[in-house]
């Protein structure tokens, strides 16, 4: 073993305690950036996630400039669905209705779908929480939001009327109710087949079809070529549609940043101030050290060394413990109920880059916290070293 690495192994053998203290300093300094950066993706996941795969899709078409529909549909969703890389498609209807229960009449969204399609094309099939989902072939039923369940005290089996414009409320039953993370589905909107909002509204077209793709990542390149393929240029990207949560979730990210920023400063001074410390507390048995024929560079070994074992110690149990906090809370999901009865599910979760990104940062920075202490140590001059010990 090497003279420096040995009289670092015993230098802190002897410290326990000081030890001890700086490695707790260092594991709560890793174990804050983990868990916050994991509940920032949960977040991400919770608001933007459950948004694009149940109601933006990772591309919409929507009217040209001046028209409210999409002209030829069929012809559009044919072209859509022949370009690789693309996992499904579906027109929607969207306007404007009452709705109005035994108790309460409110304005809402009326979507129409092709359920066949959004098997594909979405997620909203998946988020029935009571009932059935719809299908093709179903007459005056409908899907209604837990959040607007509530709120017109309405459930599964019930009827409620369905009120377009003037014309005369026309009764739908409630065949399921969905609860999707969202607030345009879970309360403000209703939904039932596309052909029978067709005859509802006498809309002839959709005026919005939405894309899922086998890539997500791939959303402006596809959008150029979906654009090429159908003439069509309005065609959004769900960057650029989720907006306005991404500007949400990126001041969560800030705070997090923020969050690790300080505790990384915290360990660098934790180390700092114990190798310092040790430093002016040792400084004879350094000059003696030095008297014996160790150089300044072997001096600075030592206490670098240990900066680094510290480091190391800390990041490790800081990195378990965190993973483990994140990994109890993922299996104990937090919970959100922002409005009646609508949930947001936070699931927590990490990825490898982020975790080495935190790690090497609290590393590198017990380092640099010691280079100054550990200089000091090794220019020490040994006269004065051992006559002011």
């Amino acid at each position: 073993m090497k003279a420096w690495l040995f009289l670092a192994i015993k230098d802190l053998s002897k410290r326990k305690r000081e030890t001890l203290m700086v490695i707790f300093a260092i594991t709560i300094g890793v174990v804050g950036p983990l868990f916050t950066t994991g509940l920032n993706n949960g977040m991400q996941n919770a608001f933007v996630g459950n948004s694009v795969n149940v109601y933006i899709g990772h591309l919409q078409i929507q009217p040209n400039t001046g028209s409210e529909e999409i002209q030829k549909t069929e012809s559009v969703l044919s072209k859509v669905m022949n370009i690789n890389g693309i996992v499904g498609a579906t027109p929607r209807i969207n306007t404007g209705v009452d709705i109005q229960s035994k108790t309460e009449k409110v304005g809402i969204a009326l979507f129409g779908i092709k359920p066949s399609l959004e098997e594909k094309a979405s997620t909203l099939g998946t988020t029935v929480v009571r009932g059935d989902f719809l299908d093709d072939k179903d007459k005056n039923e409908l899907l209604i939001g837990t959040s607007l369940s509530e709120l017109i005290k309405a459930d599964v089996g019930d009827t409620v009327q369905v009120i377009y414009l003037d014309r005369a409320p026309v009764d739908f039953r409630i065949k399921g109710v969905i609860s999707t993370g969202t607030f345009d589905l879970d309360r403000y909107a209703i939904i039932a087949s596309y052909d029978e909002v067709k005859q509802l509204t006498g809309k002839t077209e959709a005026n919005t079809i939405v894309i899922r793709l086998e890539n997500p990542d791939d959303s402006i390149k596809m959008r150029t070529l979906i654009q090429k393929e159908t003439t069509l240029p309005n065609v959004k990207t769900w960057q650029e549609i989720s907006a306005g949560m991404a500007g949400m979730i990126e001041t969560f990210g800030v705070i997090s940043l923020l969050t690790s920023a300080i505790s990384i400063f915290v360990a660098a001074i934790a180390i700092s101030l114990i190798i310092y410390t040790t430093v002016k507390n040792k400084i004879r048995e350094i000059g003696v050290i030095k008297a014996i024929g160790a150089r300044g560079s072997t001096i600075l070994k030592i206490y670098l060394a240990e900066a680094l074992f510290i480091g190391i110690l800390g990041t490790a149990f800081g990195t378990a413990i965190g993973l483990l906090l994140i990994n109890h809370v993922a299996q104990h999901p937090i919970v959100m109920e922002p409005e009646y009865g609508m949930k947001l599910l936070i699931v927590p979760w990490i990825s490898v880059n982020s975790i080495m990104a935190a790690d090497l940062a609290i590393l590198l920075t017990c380092v640099i916290g010691s280079i100054f202490p550990a200089s000091v140590a090794a220019k020490t001059n040994i006269i004065k070293a051992i006559w002011s010990g």
